[in-house]
């Protein structure tokens, strides 16, 4: 059972990893921005620039050229990161940041990947 669902969270990140790799369109990025609104906004700004403060933890700056470094330009670790809430290396993220996954579909964290690549520091 676990293997499956192992397998089935592969494919999916395998599938999203695919669809990013083409360029957005308009309507993605506008639906992301939206997404991101209602969604993310609240802990990481409506700019992206993230830095509220939660207790001891800072929420992380969501800005290019600061989050591609982070995720070493590769959509299927910013996939994870929102879906599985688990950093580049496959650690947890910080809390408040939670898994994503069952709340946002594949299609939604792919929308607001491709918003969050139009913002910049």
């Amino acid at each position: 059972m676990i293997r499956q669902l192992s397998y089935a969270i592969i494919l999916t990140l395998g599938l999203a990893a695919s669809a990013l790799a083409q360029s957005p369109s308009a309507d993605q990025v506008a639906n992301g921005k939206t997404l991101f609104d209602d969604n993310c906004s609240a802990c990481h700004l409506a700019t992206g620039a993230g830095h509220v403060k939660f207790g001891t933890v800072v929420s992380a700056d969501l800005r290019a050229p600061r989050l591609e470094n982070t995720f070493h330009n590769d959509d299927t670790l910013l996939m994870r990161a929102i879906m599985q809430a688990e950093d580049q290396n496959g650690k947890p993220l910080s809390a408040p940041m939670s898994a994503w996954s069952g709340r946002l579909t594949t299609d939604q964290v792919e929308d607001i990947i491709a918003y969050l690549k139009t913002l910049t520091s």
